[in-house]
């Protein structure tokens, strides 16, 4: 399972990279095309707004997957461990509601209702567009049950290692065991 996340995760680095490179050299185009050559750009503008649509919502679904997104911590910091990985599984199943209700089913009729409406200066289908929610949305809810199977073995990890150690602790204070 780790294997495919890191998959993943190099299949948007990747992405990403490509996307943001291609709009600094649009957007530079478009300043070089309207103040050196006159001629303003006609693609360059429409271009980097749905660029930076798939950039937002693809970067959303990486930023969750990694666990990096804004989060209020004032009172978490002073909670047990335990309480904090049962509000970050919480927080994950949330994610996974958001992302099925919001970006998926949201984002796949937005795609249908669109999807004849044509964009006036590439003349792509804006339905095609906004296939950024959908796909975005698979992607927060693959992130989200592989951060709940981390996060759960991780608590089973924790368990076991504070047995453990009770257990040593135990021994240790001559309750557990025999004596001679």
């Amino acid at each position: 399972m780790n294997k495919l996340r890191i998959i993943v995760d190099r299949c948007i680095e990747v992405f990403a990279c490509v996307l943001i490179s291609a709009m600094v050299i649009v957007a530079c185009w478009q300043v070089i095309s309207r103040y050196v050559f006159n001629d303003p750009s006609t693609f360059s503008e429409e271009f980097l707004r749905f660029a930076l649509v798939w950039f937002s919502v693809i970067g959303l679904a990486y930023v969750a997957g990694k666990q990096e997104h804004i989060s209020l911590t004032l009172f978490l910091d002073k909670c047990p461990p335990t309480l904090i990985n049962i509000w970050k599984i919480i927080l994950q199943v949330v994610f996974i509601a958001f992302a099925t209700y919001i970006l998926i089913i949201g984002g796949w009729k937005v795609s249908a209702n669109a999807m004849y409406q044509i964009s006036p200066v590439l003349q792509i289908s804006m339905g095609k567009v906004y296939y950024a929610l959908p796909i975005s949305g698979v992607l927060v809810i693959f992130y989200s049950v592989m951060n709940i199977i981390d996060l759960t073995k991780a608590q089973k990890m924790a368990n076991s290692a504070s047995n453990i150690s009770q257990q040593v602790e135990y021994s240790v204070s001559g309750k557990g065991g025999h004596h001679d």
